[in-house]
This record gives C-alpha cells, structure tokens and sequence, in this order.
C-alpha cells in the first residue's frame, strides 16, 4: 500500500474512534457462545428459601468476548410464587477464564418501588450491591464481608456457581474453605437480607465415562459443596469453566441443567 494511502487510512481509523468510541468497542465483541440453564424438581416443587421459592426456572444467556474479559447477556424466567410469572433481565462481566466481576439485574425489589437496576460487585474481600434507586431514601445498599472465596447461591446463578469452582484445588478431594451468600428479599423493614454461610468446596476429578449434556458428550470437572443452605450440592463443570450441570442429592431433589447450548468461537 502506498505511504499516503496507509497515513489517511491511519488518520480516519483515529478520527471514528475519537468521534464514535462505541463504534471501537462494537468491533471488538465477539459472540462466543449462547444457551439456556433450567431446573427440574421432583414433584413440580419450588426452589429456593421458604415462602421466596421459584417454579419453573430456566434462564437464557449469550456469551460476548470483550478484550481480556467476557460480558454476559441474559434473560430469567420464572414463577414466583406459583402462577404469578417474572421475565427478568441481566447483565454480567466476568474474567478470561469465567470468574464473575459484576451483575446487574433489572428486575425491581419487591419492596421498593423505586428500584432497579440492583448492581452487585463480586470484590475481593466482600459482596457489594446497590439499588440505584433515583430517590436516596428508597436506596438499598447491601455489604457482605468476605475472607475466602464465595459465590452467590441465591438468586439462582449458574455463572457465580461456576465461578466459584476456579479456586477449588486440584488435588483430588481436598477440602478449602468458601463462602456462599444469599439475598432475600423479606419485607419493608428487610427489603433485601443477605444471609452468608461458610461451607467446603472439594473436587472429586474428572468425570468418567463422558456424560451427555445439551446434546453433546462432555468430560467435566466434578465437584462438591457442602454448606448449610444446600447441605450437599454436586456441580459438572466444562474445562472452560461452564456449570453443565447442578444438583442436590438429598430429597427432595433439585437439578440445574444446561439444556441448549451453541458453541461460536473458543473460550
């Protein structure tokens, strides 16, 4: 290419950049990958804390490389309670290898109207989310101090559970210390309780034979959490770091499952 060609090329490439900065970030997002998560129960029961169950969860997600990091898109649709229907939005950033950084989540607090979206930022040493709400005194703002790993266990999150497993050991059967948080929303008084619990992480090797999950053979990572709310919960995990799979053995069982899943580039 000619010298003068390469330098006016050069000066238009600066010039959309500096006018239209979206324009740079939009050509840098590449679709990796898409599916969709749901929950089965014995018996059609709900999942979930006491009188906040959930019925017929499944959530649809869309996977965006972003530089260095990854951006999810997804979409909840439940019933909660039994009959009355929610078709929630979220947004996620997580790190190169699937670690959550941040959500936010669109739905409303059932006891502040003027709430929304609720931001959760996953830090290092505690769990931080916030309301924004446009009235100050209708803010809900929730703090959780950390010394170990954790991950949010409710509302239901497949990617914060997945999360979790990248600092599990990976000595066969080894134990370490996590941290599982969750956020009930109870009254007016308590719009949102967090509830934190300490529990073990342990993985148990790689799964053998290969299992088949959303219409493909897998050779996940298996791995178990023992804490409180959930007493034992088993988790499939791909070795890019996807929940294939969740379930609590105990009965009345519950199992979380991807069910559709479209691969578009490595991850």
């Amino acid at each position: 290419m000619h010298r003068g060609v390469r330098v006016i090329c050069a000066q238009l490439a600066v010039l959309v950049v500096g006018c239209c900065p979206q324009f740079a970030q939009n050509s840098e997002r590449i679709k990796v990958a898409e599916g969709e998560y749901r929950v089965t129960t014995e018996d059609d029961i709900g999942v979930g804390p006491i009188e906040t169950e959930v019925f017929h969860f499944r959530e649809s997600w869309t996977l965006w490389r972003v530089g260095s990091e990854y951006e999810l898109e997804g979409e909840r649709f439940f019933e909660s309670p039994r009959g009355t229907p929610h078709d929630n939005q979220f947004l996620a950033r997580l790190t190169h290898d699937l670690r959550l950084l941040s959500v936010k989540e669109f739905a409303r607090l059932a006891f502040r109207a003027d709430s929304g979206p609720l931001n959760c930022q996953f830090l290092p040493n505690r769990l931080h989310c916030d309301s924004t709400a446009k009235d100050p005194a209708q803010d809900v703002s929730v703090d959780v101090p950390m010394d170990r790993s954790y991950a949010l266990l409710w509302p239901l999150s497949a990617f914060s559970l997945a999360s979790l497993t990248r600092n599990a050991p990976a000595e066969i059967g080894k134990p370490i210390p996590i941290q599982v948080v969750q956020l009930q929303q109870l009254n007016n008084e308590l719009p949102v309780l967090s509830i934190r619990c300490d529990g073990l992480i342990r993985y148990l090797g790689l799964s053998k034979p290969a299992i088949t999950i959303a219409g493909k053979g897998w050779y996940p990572k298996v791995y178990e959490i023992t804490a409180s709310p959930v007493h034992k919960l088993t988790l499939w995990v791909s070795p890019e770091g996807l929940l294939l799979a969740a379930e609590k053995p105990s009965l009345p069982s519950g199992r979380m499952e991807l069910v559709r899943f479209t691969k578009f580039a490595n991850f």
